[in-house]
């Protein structure tokens, strides 16, 4: 018997199915498929609705939610905990040496995020400011979001880290 998730991912793409059949898991997006050999998988971490399985050739990332018509969500549990479920049970049998967890909340892909927005609009602003011939009011404005660029880059490397309390 063949476990079955469907989601589209995004809004521009057509739906993709995870099969798991015959020790592997199957992703299928239109005419693309790939196969991930459950004896290679790594590791397999479930975490607010979304399903990593990293494999020694690739990573598989399974949502829960999919997108219905526009930019509307719907919620697909119950085939997508089915899938999990059967993911993590043949996983075990197939790959003994998985390790299985839940995910750990990234906050440093947040604040790499924001270095990178911050970056592109500080270019963006000065671009647009040298087309109109206001470099000064460009440089200012690119420099006020460079500056929110470097607070956010000095926090980057303290995030993730345990709390350490210390007493004298």
């Amino acid at each position: 018997m063949t476990t079955v998730h469907r989601a589209r991912i995004s809004p521009l793409l057509p739906v993709t199915e995870w099969t798991l059949d015959a020790g592997d898991l199957v992703e299928r997006r239109g005419a693309r498929v790939r196969r991930f050999p459950l004896s290679g998988l790594r590791r397999l971490t479930i975490a607010d609705g979304l399903a990593q399985a990293d494999f020694a050739k690739g990573r598989a990332r399974i949502p829960a939610r999919s997108f219905a018509s526009g930019l509307k969500l719907e919620r697909r549990e119950d085939s997508f905990i089915a899938l999990t479920e059967a993911l993590a049970a043949q996983a075990t049998a197939a790959a003994p040496q998985v390790r299985m967890g839940q995910a750990r909340p990234q906050g440093a892909e947040m604040v790499i995020w924001t270095i990178t927005l911050c970056g592109a609009g500080a270019v963006a602003v000065l671009g647009a400011a040298g087309l109109i011939g206001a470099w000064a009011l460009g440089l200012a404005l690119a420099a006020r979001l460079v500056f929110v660029l470097i607070l956010a880059a000095a926090v980057l490397p303290w995030i993730g880290r345990p709390g350490r309390i210390t007493t004298n």
